[in-house]
C-alpha cells in the first residue's frame, strides 16, 4: 500500500530501500552518522537506534502502529534523536545494538530498538513493540533522562564494558583437533533433530545450510547412516514443503511450523547463496535428482527476479504485497482456469495439508521418485510435467502486486553468491554456474571495490558504491576466490585472495587476541568493535576466515596462516563441543583437520582429465591444486614432470610418493575416508 507523503524526513536523502519506506514517517528520521550523533550530544538527548530490514514484516507492522502515528511521532520528535538503521547495510551498528539488548533481554531480533545515552552507550532495549507499550517506554525513558540522568549514564557505561569482555575470546587452543570433539557434539545435537520431519524439533525451522553442510561431510566420513539420513530427511522435507517457492523457486527465510509448511515469506539472497549449494552437493551425496532440480529452480528464481543487468544480485524480497503477508505466494481455494487447476492438484495439496488461512500454501505431495513410481512414469517424465504446471501457474501469478524488492547490491552476499554458483559448478559441471560465479566476482571487482586503497565497499546501488566494507565483505570475497580456483584452475584467483587476506589481516585482525573485528581499523564510530563467532544464518566471518587462512597456507606454503587458523578454531572448542548448532561451519573446519586436512595436487598434461575422473566420485572436504602446465605456486614445487601425469596425496602436511594412474590414486584417497 503506498504511504502518505505528507511528512518528509532526511532518510528521503538515503538509497537503502529500508531507510527510504520510513522517509515519510511524521518521525524526526535520521540516518546513522556522525551528524546525528552530534545533534544527540548537541541537544542533550538520548538516541533512539531503530534497527531492520526491507523484507521484516514485523518492521512493517510496527512502523504503521507506532511510527506513522503522529501522537507516537510527537512524543519521539521530542524527547529523543531518531536514528534508522539498515542492518543490512551496517551490520556493524547491528551487531553491537543487538548484542547490547540480547545481554538486557536475552533475546534479540528485528525490528531492533535500542535506547542509548547521547554517546551511544545503550541504557534500554527491545524488538517489536506494540502502540501502547511504546508509547509509555518513551515516556518513562524521557522521565528518566529528565530526573535521574546519571543512573541512566551508570548503566550505560556498565553494559558497554560487559559487551567488551563478552566479545574477548580464548587467546589460544588446541593444536590437534580429533573426531572426538565432533562426535561428543554431534552426540548432543542428535537429541535436538526431529527425526520425523527434519530440521530441529521445535518451530520456527530455520535452513541453515552451513550446519547440513557440516553434518553431510560428518555423516560420510564417520560412516553415520543416522546423520545421513537426517540430512536426507531435511532438505527432503525442506524442498517439498511451502518454505520452498515451489511456483517461482527459491526459499523463504524461515518455516514458522514444524511441519516446513507456513514460511515467513521473504526471501533473502543469503539464505539461497548457501542453498544452492547445498543440493548441489547432496545430489552428488545421494544421487536424488530431485535435488539438482531444486539447485535449478533457486538459480531461475535468482536470474529471473534477483540480478541486475550489471551482474550484481539484489537483497531480499519482501514477505508482504498489498499490506498482506503471502498475498503474492498463497492461491485461492477456487481456481478460474482449469488447466492450472488440475496441474495444481495433481503436484500439490488442496487438503489441510496445504490450507493456510483463505488460500492454498503450494506443498507437494512427495517426492519425484515416489510419484514417478506411483504413475509408472519415469522421473524425467514427472520432472518435465511439474516443470510445465509451474510455467503456467507463474505466468498466472505474475498478474498480481508483487512484494518490495531490496534493490540494493551488497558485496558480501554477493561473494557468498559467487561462492555457491562456484560450488554448484563443481558438484553440476552446468558450464553457466561457472560462468555466473565469475560474472559477480567481476562486478565486485569493477562496481564495488576502492582501486585506491585496494579496500572494499559494503553497499551498492544504481551505479554508486559506499559503506567501507565490513569483515564479512572480505572473507567471502576471499571464499568465492578460493571456490572459483577449485573449479577452473586459474591461479589469479589465488593471489588475488592471498592479496586481499593480507588487507584483511592489516585491517582487521587483532594479533594479541587472535581474532577478527567485524570493523577495521579505519571504523571508529561505534561504543564497542564488535566481534562475530558463532554462525548464524549468515555464518561467522571469523569462521569463514579461519577457512581461508587454511586453504591459503596450503597453497602458498604458509605457515603463519595455518597457525592463526588453528588459533581461531582452538578458540571456539568448549563452545563447538557444547553446541554444534551454533558452530557448523567451524566444526567442518575441524572436521578437515581431524580427517588430516586433505590435499590432491595433480600435474602434467592430462592433470586436468585426472581431475575429473577423481571427482566422479563424492570425496567432501578435499583441496585440489590442479595444472597441466609448470608454474610457480609453492604447491607445485618439484612436481612437475614432462613425461607423465601425476597425483600427489599429501595428509597431515606429508605427502605420499606421486602415482600416475587412477584406479591407485582413488584407492589411495579412500583409505582417507576409512573410519579410525
Amino acid at each position: 500500500m503506498e504511504k502518505s507523503q505528507h511528512h518528509t524526513n532526511s532518510l528521503v536523502n538515503e538509497s537503502s530501500p529500508y531507510l527510504l519506506q520510513h522517509a515519510h514517517n511524521p518521525v524526526h528520521w535520521m540516518a546513522w552518522g556522525d551528524e546525528a550523533r552530534k545533534k544527540a550530544q548537541d541537544e542533550n538527548k538520548l538516541m533512539l537506534i531503530s534497527v531492520g530490514y526491507a523484507a521484516c514484516h514485523w518492521c512493517h507492522v510496527m512502523e504503521h502502529e507506532c511510527f506513522e502515528n503522529e501522537a507516537v511521532a510527537e512524543i519521539m520528535n521530542r524527547h529523543f534523536i531518531c536514528i534508522k538503521v539498515d542492518r543490512e547495510e551496517r551490520p556493524d551498528v547491528d551487531h553491537v545494538y543487538m548484542e547490547a539488548v540480547q545481554l538486557m533481554t536475552r533475546q534479540g531480533g528485528w525490528p531492533l530498538n535500542c535506547f542509548t545515552t547521547p554517546d551511544g552507550k545503550p541504557v534500554y532495549g527491545g524488538t517489536y513493540f506494540p502502540k501502547e507499550q511504546w508509547t509509555s517506554i518513551l515516556e518513562q525513558l524521557a522521565n528518566l533522562w529528565e530526573t535521574k540522568p546519571e543512573a541512566l549514564i551508570e548503566y550505560g557505561e556498565k553494559l558497554v564494558a560487559g559487551m567488551q569482555v563478552s566479545g574477548i575470546i580464548a587467546a589460544s587452543g588446541p593444536n590437534h583437533f580429533e573426531f572426538s570433539t565432533l562426535d561428543e557434539s554431534v552426540r548432543e545435537w542428535k537429541t535436538m533433530w526431529d527425526n520425523h520431519l527434519g530440521g530441529p524439533d521445535k518451530a520456527p525451522k530455520f535452513p541453515l545450510p552451513v550446519n547440513y553442510n557440516f553434518l553431510l561431510h560428518y555423516g560420510k566420513i564417520r560412516s553415520d547412516q543416522q546423520v545421513l539420513d537426517h540430512v536426507e530427511l531435511t532438505l527432503d522435507k525442506m524442498c517439498r514443503g511451502g518454505i520452498y517457492d515451489q511456483i517461482g523457486g527459491g526459499f523463504a527465510r524461515y518455516a514458522t511450523d514444524v511441519e516446513w509448511k507456513i514460511p515467513h515469506f521473504e526471501k533473502m539472497l543469503y539464505d539461497n547463496a548457501q542453498l544452492l549449494p547445498l543440493y548441489a552437493e547432496a545430489y552428488k551425496a545421494y544421487g536424488k535428482v530431485e535435488y539438482l532440480e531444486i539447485a535449478a529452480g533457486i538459480k531461475a528464481w535468482l536470474k529471473r527476479e534477483m540480478r541486475h543487468e550489471s551482474g550484481g544480485y539484489y537483497s531480499a524480497i519482501d514477505a508482504d504485497s498489498e499490506g498482506v503477508e503471502g498475498l503474492f505466494y498463497t492461491w485461492p481455494l477456487e481456481f478460474e482456469d482449469e488447466i492450472n487447476r488440475d496441474g495444481f492438484e495433481r503436484f500439490y495439496h488442496t487438503d489441510e495439508k496445504g490450507l493456510w488461512e483463505e488460500g492454498i500454501i503450494p506443498v507437494r505431495k512427495t517426492g519425484f521418485r515416489e510419484m514417478a513410481q506411483n504413475q509408472g512414469i519415469s522421473e524425467t517424465k514427472i520432472i518435465h510435467d511439474w516443470n510445465e504446471v509451474n510455467q503456467g501457474l507463474l505466468k498466472e501469478r505474475s498478474k498480481r502486486i508483487k512484494p518490495q524488492l531490496d534493490d540494493k547490491c551488497l558485496c558480501g552476499w554477493n561473494a557468498m553468491l559467487a561462492s555457491g554458483f562456484a560450488a554448484a559448478y563443481h558438484f553440476s559441471e552446468d558450464a553457466d554456474d561457472l560462468l555466473e560465479a565469475q560474472s559477480i566476482v567481476a562486478f565486485l571487482e569493477r562496481e564495488m571495490t576502492n582501486h585506491e586503497t585496494g579496500g572494499l565497499y559494503r553497499t551498492w546501488k544504481n551505479g554508486v558504491a559506499k559503506i567501507d566494507g565490513f569483515l564479512e565483505d572480505y572473507a567471502w570475497l576471499i571464499d568465492a576466490c578460493l571456490k572459483l580456483y577449485q573449479v577452473d584452475h586459474d591461479i589469479s584467483w589465488l593471489e588475488k585472495a592471498k592479496s586481499l587476506t593480507l588487507y584483511t589481516l592489516d585491517h582487521f585482525y587483532d594479533e594479541e587476541k587472535g581474532l577478527f573485528f567485524f570493523t577495521s581499523s579505519n571504523q571508529e564510530d561505534l561504543v564497542s568493535r564488535p566481534v562475530e563467532l558463532s554462525d548464524n544464518v549468515i555464518p561467522s566471518s571469523n569462521a569463514v576466515m579461519a577457512h581461508n587462512l587454511d586453504a591459503l597456507a596450503g597453497y602458498f606454503d604458509l605457515s603463519h596462516f595455518r597457525e592463526k587458523a588453528s588459533r581461531l578454531l582452538g578458540a571456539v572448542q568448549e563452545a563447538l563441543k557444547s553446541y554444534g548448532a551454533g558452530y557448523g561451519l567451524w566444526a567442518d573446519l575441524h572436521l578437515k583437520r581431524a580427517l588430516g586436512n586433505p590435499e590432491i595436487t595433480i600435474s602434467g598434461k592430462d592433470a586436468m582429465e585426472v581431475e575429473k575422473q577423481i571427482r566422479a566420485d563424492y570425496f567432501p572436504l578435499l583441496t585440489f591444486a590442479t595444472s597441466a602446465e609448470k608454474n610457480n605456486l609453492p604447491i607445485f614445487h618439484n612436481r612437475f614432470s614432462k613425461d607423465r601425469t601425476a597425483v600427489y596425496i599429501c595428509r597431515n602436511f606429508a605427502c605420499q610418493e606421486p602415482i600416475d594412474n587412477v584406479p591407485q590414486a582413488l584407492q589411495e584417497i579412500q583409505k582417507i575416508y576409512d573410519p579410525a
